[in-house]
């Protein structure tokens, strides 16, 4: 850029440009360089403004810092969790022990309620957090195994063999929680003499 002096008029467009737009675009327009604008915005005085969407993000982070993770806000916003968390730092906000807790909880909860929907429809987790989808289904299946039913692959399925003593009380619970109970399927067995 070439040396230039300046006057009035320039000293005025910087005045109105330099708070609200970037250093660089402010030295184009004057046809000054950047070091030379800064300068001479600091011998003005002159600092930045907030820009109006930093104003809009600061906002909605304080309005939800309490509720929301930083993740959450982030989403909604469209920038990162790290950017969310300068943005509070910046604001000076903090949350206390219990916040935090609350925060956490509430995202947990909501990761197991979506990992339980996740098994229901036979998908595969996302996170390593172990759920059960139907706790009462699972502790009648287990206590029919207990009273001698065998279990199949599939999740709905109980097989009962002869020597079963068959409890109609427990089969009408598991029938209403989607359970069929069937006779275990005889297969011939062919028995192969070991020769040795």
């Amino acid at each position: 850029m070439k040396w230039n002096r300046w006057n009035e008029q320039m000293v005025s467009l910087l005045v109105e440009l330099y708070p609200v737009e970037t250093t660089a675009h402010t030295a184009a327009v004057l046809e000054m360089s950047v070091s030379a604008v800064k300068y001479k915005a600091k011998e003005l005085g002159l600092g930045k403004l907030a820009k109006s969407k930093w104003l809009e993000r600061a906002d909605h982070i304080r309005s939800h810092f309490n509720e929301e993770s930083f993740t959450e806000i982030g989403e909604k916003l469209g920038i990162t969790r790290v950017s969310v968390s300068r943005i509070a730092s910046r604001m000076g906000l903090k949350r206390t022990k219990h916040e935090g807790y609350r925060v956490s909880s509430r995202i947990r909860q909501k990761m197991v309620r979506r990992e339980r929907r996740r098994l229901v429809f036979g998908l595969d987790p996302i996170t390593q957090i172990n759920v059960i989808s139907n706790r009462a289904k699972v502790r009648l299946r287990y206590r029919l195994k207990v009273k001698g039913y065998v279990a199949s692959g599939h999740k709905n399925l109980m097989y009962y063999t002869d020597k079963t003593y068959r409890k109609q009380r427990l089969e009408n619970r598991g029938m209403k929680l989607g359970i069929r109970f069937q006779p275990f399927p005889q297969e011939e067995l062919i028995v192969v003499p070991n020769f040795l």
